[in-house]
C-alpha cells in the first residue's frame, strides 16, 4: 500500500490531494456515462467491499497502516454514491471528499510526529501516551474526533446522507451498511 511505505509528507499529499483529484475528475466525467445494467453489481461489490476494508481496520495494530486503510474505506464509500448519480448523491460525495480531505492528512501527519518522537507506530506501544504526553494526545483525540462518524463530529452529516442515498438505490443495503457503521466507529475507538 502505498500510504504505508511513503514517507508522512507523501502520504499527507496522496491523501489530501491525489484522492481528492481523482474523485472529482470522476464526478465530473459520470453524465457521460450510462451504467444502469451495472448499477447494482457494482453498488453491491462496493458495499461487500465497504465491510470487509472496515473489517481489516478493525484488526491493524499499526497506526499508519491504520489511517491508511480508513482513507481506502472513505473513497471506497464515494463509488455507490457516484453510480447512483443524483443530485443528492453528487452533494453527499463532494461533501464526504472535503471532509476526508481535511481529515485524512491531518491523522497523516499526526502519526508521522507520533513516529517521529517515539519511533514507533505500534498502537499497543503507543496506549500510555497521554501520561507522557499530554498536548500530543489532545491533538491526537481532535484529529480522531474529526474522522469519527458519531452525531456531533462533521463526518456524521456525509455518513447520515450516504446511508439515505444508497438506502434509496435498494433497500437490501441496510444490514450491509448496518454493519459498516458499527465496525467504523469500532475502529476509530481503537
Amino acid at each position: 500500500m502505498a500510504h504505508v511505505e511513503a514517507p508522512t509528507f507523501g502520504s499527507i499529499i496522496l491523501a489530501g490531494a491525489l484522492l481528492k483529484l481523482g474523485g472529482a475528475g470522476i464526478l465530473r466525467f459520470m453524465y457521460l456515462f450510462d451504467f444502469d445494467l451495472l448499477r447494482y453489481y457494482v453498488c453491491g461489490y462496493s458495499i461487500i467491499f465497504l465491510s470487509f476494508s472496515t473489517l481489516v481496520c478493525c484488526v491493524q495494530s499499526d497506526f499508519k497502516r491504520l489511517i491508511a486503510y480508513s482513507s481506502v474505506n472513505h473513497i471506497i464509500a464515494l463509488l455507490p454514491l457516484f453510480l447512483i448519480n443524483t443530485v443528492s448523491s453528487d452533494y453527499t460525495a463532494t461533501l464526504l471528499i472535503v471532509l476526508h480531505g481535511l481529515s485524512s492528512p491531518l491523522l497523516f501527519f499526526l502519526v508521522g510526529l507520533v513516529y517521529e518522537l517515539f519511533s514507533t507506530r505500534q498502537l499497543v506501544l503507543l496506549r500510555g501516551l497521554c501520561t507522557v504526553s499530554p498536548l500530543l494526545t489532545l491533538a491526537m483525540t481532535f484529529g480522531f474526533f474529526f474522522n469519527i462518524r458519531a452525531p456531533p463530529f462533521p463526518s456524521f452529516i456525509p455518513e447520515v446522507l450516504f446511508f439515505a442515498v444508497s438506502v434509496g438505490l435498494s433497500p437490501y443495503f441496510v444490514p450491509s451498511l448496518l454493519f459498516f457503521a458499527l465496525l467504523s466507529i469500532v475502529y476509530n475507538l481503537n
